[in-house]
């Protein structure tokens, strides 16, 4: 009997990292894009502050600061450990 997996939000965030380095950060955001529309990794509680640090990664890296600091920002927000909310801010902040 053939199983079908089902993967969890984190699994599907994995992959957009994967797909963002193996290919091109634009992939990457198309692809975090779809899955946001299908499985709104962006509200799933697993992912959602995940989802935005690495969309602000992938937006950096694709030359878009103003929108990459923007999303440094809400993950930040949503994050309660400190050191993580300092360093999120740190990168908005050099972002401009």
């Amino acid at each position: 009997m053939a199983r079908r997996l089902n993967p969890t939000a984190p699994v599907r965030l994995s992959r957009v990292v994967a797909v963002a380095h193996a290919y091109e950060p634009a992939r990457g955001l198309a692809l975090l894009d779809d899955l946001n529309r299908h499985y709104q990794l962006d509200q799933e509680p697993l992912t959602r502050q995940r989802e935005r640090a690495v969309c602000a990664h992938l937006l950096e890296m694709t030359g878009e600061p103003t929108s990459a600091a923007a999303r440094y920002r809400e993950a930040a927000a949503l994050r309660e450990n400190q050191v993580e909310r300092r360093y999120l801010l740190g990168r908005a902040h050099r972002l401009g």
